[in-house]
């Protein structure tokens, strides 16, 4: 579990390119199933697609087994489910098994977030929490029944769901590919040159460590300003911990220090040619 999401790629990609419920069933990858729908202000938002993945750490204890489980308008890559989801629809749940309201340990959702249009709608969070009707809790695979059995109102907005899913666990820190070297290999020598030039606030080197059509995005005011701010957002005395790659992507377990304080983070990189870039970054 990550200590933040600083969103590095953004940066990086900009400085360098400068029911009631109405049940439908529906796929949600090979080995996944959901049914059901969200309803948002008396309209119908198909979510298709259902995701399960672990917490390294209970929400109200460390030690209480918790989960997210994301039930979503579009297909999301595995690495990519701790992220926000602020592209689609979603109804993202955390639930937990906690002995924190009763002396034997239940199923408790601890948080609700929705999100009910793409392109012109709102964000809820909070609210009144949904039954649980749980028959698998892992560790391999998680199904079950989560509905709000009445309308909710929360301000402005009017909303009720129900789901019926069946998901494995998915795990957005799986390795790719094949283990890297604890240095990270080429991959993290790539990424250290990029860190050590961008703090130094080398142009020159950093225009030889990207493809030579990148390498006039770092001249004039508009390179200035964005070397600036990738620099405030990357860490120093940064290390390679390892990672994977399958040759064309490349995911590196890293630590640096932010603001005096030590941080550990994941960065992916993709090869451009001879060039390895940094392209997402999580800290």
């Amino acid at each position: 579990m990550r200590l933040s999401q600083t969103p590095v790629s953004i940066c990086l990609i900009a400085c360098l390119t400068i029911v009631l419920l109405s049940f439908q069933p529906a796929v949600a990858g090979e080995e996944a199933s959901v049914s059901g729908a969200l309803k948002v202000n008396g309209k119908t938002v198909a979510l298709p697609y259902v995701y399960v993945y672990a917490l390294e750490k209970g929400f109200y204890d460390e030690n209480d087994p918790t989960w997210k489980i994301l039930f979503v308008g579009h297909a999301v890559e595995e690495r990519n489910l701790d992220k926000p989801v602020w592209d689609s629809a979603y109804v993202e749940l955390g639930l937990t098994r906690t002995a924190e309201f009763g002396e034997q340990p239940e199923l408790q959702v601890y948080s609700q977030s929705i999100r009910f249009s793409a392109d012109a709608g709102g964000n809820i969070s909070g609210g009144s929490y949904p039954k649980v009707e749980i028959e698998s809790a892992g560790p391999e695979r998680f199904a079950g029944r989560i509905y709000l059995p009445e309308e909710q109102k929360l301000f402005d907005d009017a909303f009720q769901y129900d789901f019926t899913f069946s998901a494995p666990l998915s795990d957005p820190d799986a390795p790719l590919g094949d283990p890297l070297p604890a240095d990270g290999g080429e991959p993290g020598k790539a990424y250290l040159a990029w860190v050590a030039a961008l703090h130094a606030g080398d142009i020159g080197r950093l225009q030889k460590l990207v493809p030579a059509e990148m390498a006039s995005r770092f001249e004039g005011a508009e390179g200035k300003q964005g070397l600036e701010m990738m620099q405030a957002m990357t860490p120093t005395e940064v290390k390679v911990l390892g990672g994977s790659s399958d040759g064309q992507t490349a995911i590196l377990k890293v630590e640096g220090v932010m603001d005096g304080v030590k941080v550990g983070g994941e960065v992916t990189l993709e090869r451009r040619g001879e060039h390895w870039l940094a392209t997402k970054s999580a800290w």
